[in-house]
């Protein structure tokens, strides 16, 4: 297996795991004062995780015709053209590779901050004060 394919595979099992912490990690925030500034981050990393996945499979299936299964709580088994085989990780690794891609991701996705709570207040009462 060549090192770009190994790298597709790995992306392929840790990119969801990255997503569902993201998604974890909104839920802690939401309370946090200009909570608005991390949402927006947060989702912003969603949504290229979401596209990156999306392009990580196309690759997987049309350049190398590899299919990936989970068989374990840390192993998966691949198989590409009659040959196949069984990657295995630890926790530990899978944790490692998860804060990897997703500080890859972190601090090179650009976002626009949405209005929080208390800014879509203000702007009503302004467009209330006018009317």
């Amino acid at each position: 297996m060549n090192t770009e394919l190994k790298q597709l595979i790995q992306d392929f099992i840790v990119i969801p795991m990255a997503i569902k912490v993201y998604e974890q990690d909104k839920k802690l925030v939401e309370d946090f004062y200009m909570a608005n500034i991390y949402i927006s981050m947060i989702d912003a990393n969603i949504e290229r995780l979401k596209k990156e996945i999306i392009e990580t499979k196309k690759k997987m299936y049309t350049k190398y015709h590899v299919d990936v299964k989970r068989v374990g709580k840390t192993s998966y088994k691949w198989l590409s053209r009659g040959e196949s085989g069984i990657i295995e990780y630890t926790p530990d690794e899978l944790r490692e590779m998860t804060k990897n891609i997703m500080g890859r991701y972190i601090y090179s996705t650009e976002f626009k901050v949405k209005d929080g709570f208390i800014d879509q207040l203000r702007r009503l009462e302004k467009e209330n004060t006018f009317n």
